[in-house]
């Protein structure tokens, strides 16, 4: 009789020790996430005479990401993020992180991250003003690199619907030159304005642009000064589940006038079909078809 007792005694203890670690197992959990995301992108183009498969490009890069959040208390918080690049038409050699590789500490004062930065600032303030918001049929012309290898940098918390990113490159990651890239953008109910400033060390940038979204449309003009000035205009207008888009590039000191018209059809909110027709001066049209998905 005293062994049942005492076996219940024993069951009863273990019973709460086991509870006990699994809900301190939960609450770290509850405290650390990491999120799996990527896109795949695939479709055929056509152009004069030849008819190509693209294994992510016809809306999107292919790619496949971690991101993940800690919360260390406070308000304070330990990030990362790695991106590869993929190519879902054939098997290829991928770098990983190749799409940018960072680690960083995020609260009140904003992010500050080390490392490569999956977008630049210069990215940003052109996605935000660009007609067809930077995907690879785009005619972007950004005012500094899309991506920062070795650099710190930093996103501010919004400020009334204003967010500055800078971003800075040392000497000796430069090639002896240091660099630095910073951007401004204001987006606040039908209105953005975004402005950029990029200096490479041996070559500078600037980026400004504006959106309006009337409702019915949202309008898009811009400018980028670098070796070359390029003013955009664009128009993005949806119509239930399908965008119609359509971006025109204009060179100030060269005949590479381009023009993109597109359609997107969501499918689902991960899933879309997009087809386009691009041309550039002096050169023959591409049309393209192609499907993607987000995860």
């Amino acid at each position: 009789m005293r062994s049942f007792k005492l076996f219940g005694i024993l069951w009863g203890k273990s019973s709460i020790v086991a509870l006990a670690v699994l809900t301190v197992s939960a609450a770290s959990f509850a405290q650390s996430t990491v999120t799996l995301y990527g896109v795949v992108d695939a479709g055929i183009t056509k152009g004069a005479t030849t008819t190509t498969f693209t294994g992510g490009g016809i809306n999107g890069a292919s790619r496949l990401g971690f991101k993940g959040t800690e919360d260390l208390g406070g308000g304070l918080s330990a990030i990362f993020q790695v991106e590869t690049g993929l190519n879902s038409g054939k098997e290829a050699a991928s770098s990983i992180g190749d799409r940018g590789a960072f680690v960083g500490l995020a609260g009140a004062f904003g992010t500050v991250t080390m490392g490569s930065s999956v977008l630049s600032p210069s990215f940003w303030a052109r996605a935000n003003t660009d007609a067809s918001t930077t995907n690879n049929y785009s005619i972007a012309a950004f005012g500094g690199a899309t991506r920062l290898d070795n650099s710190v940098n930093y996103t501010s918390p919004s400020f009334g619907g204003l967010t500055v990113r800078a971003s800075m490159v040392q000497k000796a990651d430069n090639a002896g030159n240091n660099a630095t890239d910073l951007s401004v953008v204001y987006a606040n109910g039908p209105l953005t304005l975004a402005a950029s400033g990029s200096d490479s060390g041996t070559a500078t940038g600037s980026f400004v642009g504006a959106a309006y979204n009337f409702g019915a449309a949202k309008v898009f003009v811009n400018q980028t000064d670098t070796t070359d000035k390029f003013t955009g205009v664009g128009i993005s207008a949806p119509v239930g589940a399908l965008t119609l888009q359509a971006d025109y590039k204009m060179a100030k000191d060269a005949d590479v006038n381009t023009y993109v018209l597109s359609a997107q059809y969501a499918l689902s909110k991960r899933s879309s079909l997009t087809a386009f027709t691009s041309k550039a001066d002096n050169a023959d049209a591409k049309v393209g078809f192609g499907i993607r998905h987000n995860f």
